[in-house]
């Protein structure tokens, strides 16, 4: 319903696309990292949640050789393939993950998501996702992988929620402290679903039936199964497996259009499989947390 109502209010014209923007970098700089430090600070980080982001990068990296594959397969333009490589093979494990797993598994488990998404998609995006969007786009630029990845605002947020998990054992923050990271934490959910409705268009989605409904199957169906027998391959059980496989059942991600605008990709493509990949996975991801919990 958030969604929809960030949708409608573009449509209706209360607010417009460019407010994405200015919404998206509210929560990246400012709301997103708050919620991360409160997920970490209030709970109990051992290295066991380390299998996490490596099941997740080889998820990944499975997904994006089936991407690659496929793509060449169907012959697609660069830009087009380098896009199509991207939104299948990277979930939106952040914007919609977060809210999803707090939801159905609680903020003492949004650890496991945070873990999920900063060291395993977030590392993949910004190292394997950034070199396939220099290759196949048309713009040059050079890639600074470490730039990026350690001054992506999330992610210093779960550093610096790491410092007094293990170095400042038995010393509690101060209470307006954490109270003003509360408030933040809090905005997070509202804002991140209103940009994703204002950033859906369906306006190009007609050109591109057939590459999307591929990515439809790889991002929906394949991901997920791939994380469930892998999760499943390592042991994985209870939460640890339902978080796993709902960050792996997330639509493609959002970040994808900056990528894009970039570094040259197919910007009308993407737009196009956001649109599709978000509004199917409102059904699918039901589906395999019904099928996790008859499984368990």
């Amino acid at each position: 319903m958030l969604i929809s109502l960030g949708f409608l209010a573009k449509r209706f014209g209360l607010l417009k696309k460019e407010h994405a923007t200015i919404l998206n970098n509210i929560i990246i700089y400012l709301t997103m990292p708050a919620l991360i430090f409160r997920a970490v600070y209030e709970s109990k980080i051992s290295l066991s949640l380390l299998k996490i982001p490596v099941l997740a990068i080889v998820i990944g990296t499975v997904i994006i050789i089936v991407a690659y594959i496929i793509g060449r397969f169907l012959h697609l333009q660069k830009p087009t393939l380098g896009a199509f490589i991207l939104v299948a093979a990277i979930g939106n494990t952040g914007y919609l993950g977060y809210p999803l797993t707090l939801q159905l598994f609680g903020i003492h488990n949004l650890v496991k998501a945070v873990f999920y998404d900063l060291a395993g998609t977030v590392v993949f995006t910004f190292t394997v996702g950034l070199l396939i969007a220099q290759k196949y786009g048309e713009n040059e630029g050079k890639v600074n992988i470490l730039k990026e990845i350690f001054l992506f605002p999330p992610l210093l947020g779960l550093f610096a929620a790491l410092v007094p998990a293990f170095f400042l054992k038995g010393i509690a923050l101060p209470k307006f402290f954490v109270d003003t990271v509360g408030f933040l934490a809090a905005a997070t959910i509202p804002l991140v679903m209103l940009t994703i409705g204002l950033s859906l268009e369906i306006a190009k989605v007609k050109d591109y039936l057939f590459p999307i409904g591929v990515v439809v199957l790889i991002k929906l169906i394949l991901t997920p199964l791939v994380a469930l027998f892998g999760g499943s391959a390592v042991g994985m059980t209870g939460t640890d497996l339902g978080v796993v496989i709902l960050e792996a059942s997330t639509p493609s991600f959002l970040l994808s259009l900056v990528l894009g605008l970039k570094y040259g990709l197919d910007i009308d493509f993407l737009p196009a499989v956001i649109v599709t990949t978000t509004s199917l996975s409102m059904l699918t991801i039901p589906v395999w947390q019904y099928v996790l919990r008859i499984m368990m």
